[in-house]
């Protein structure tokens, strides 16, 4: 453990010195991926430097796979179809962890723990046939019944556990936190870089690409996930963001 923190010591006295070396952070990220404590942004990335062909668990791959059943099963009545009773739950439940606190209490009324216990008792009595009080069909109706999509993570929160994971593991101290600022579009960038060309494996085997780009309003540097929805007269695609950072193509892509 010794020789490996020397080693991860070197590489970030580098980046810290304006140095900005891809091998650098490929091993700052595979060094410390186990050592990360509760901070998925990092571990994410970690593990696509370390496994970057079709992914199939992590924290991206989890919200896209959400992203799609939620949207899949909102738009089934697009296509003429009826969702059944499994249906509206893997969309609840794949929406129960989509939405955020302020769209459960606006749609729901109440906070998440309350909502998960709602939805919990929802599961079991239409499984048992049993009448849903209206505070329950409230919640199914709202969870069960609309697309909501979320990133990831962003670039923000990746730099903050990434600076975290440094500092947590001996290798930043506070006084180099404006010389790590000074590496954070780098940082951004090199995520963006892992990930685009990647792919990820949906539930049901399927496989839906991730790309980096800037095809939104703002032109921010993001990654998307691309997905493939059957069940339409034509092929439809629906591109959405798992990972979007606040960099501007000008200045970073050539």
């Amino acid at each position: 453990m010794f020789m490996l923190d020397d080693d991860l010591s070197l590489r970030v006295r580098r980046l810290l010195s304006g140095q900005h070396r891809i091998d650098d952070l490929d091993r700052l990220y595979l060094g410390q991926r186990q050592r990360s404590g509760n901070r998925p942004a990092f571990r994410e990335v970690g593990d696509f430097v370390a496994h970057r062909d079709g992914r199939d668990k992590g924290l991206l791959t989890q919200t896209a796979r959400d992203v799609f059943v939620s949207f899949d099963v909102w738009s089934l009545g697009l296509r003429g179809l009826e969702p059944s009773r499994d249906d509206i739950v893997r969309a609840a439940e794949a929406n129960l962890r989509l939405a955020s606190d302020e769209q459960l209490r606006a749609g729901c009324g109440v906070g998440r723990q309350t909502v998960r216990k709602r939805l919990t008792a929802v599961i079991e009595k239409t499984g048992r046939g049993e009448r849903l009080k209206a505070s329950e069909i409230q919640t199914l109706q709202y969870l069960g019944n609309h697309f909501i999509w979320k990133p990831a993570f962003t670039g923000d929160q990746l730099f903050e556990e990434f600076a975290a994971v440094l500092r947590a593991n001996g290798l930043i101290e506070d006084a180099d936190a404006a010389a790590l600022e000074g590496a954070k579009a780098f940082i951004l960038l090199h995520a963006l870089a892992v990930m685009h060309g990647s792919a990820i494996v949906l539930d049901r085997g399927g496989r839906a690409r991730l790309f980096a780009g800037y095809a939104n309003k703002d032109r921010w540097l993001e990654v998307k996930v691309e997905l493939t929805m059957p069940g339409f007269d034509k092929p439809v695609w629906a591109p959405i963001a798992m990972f979007y950072t606040d960099l501007q193509p000008e200045g970073h892509c050539h």
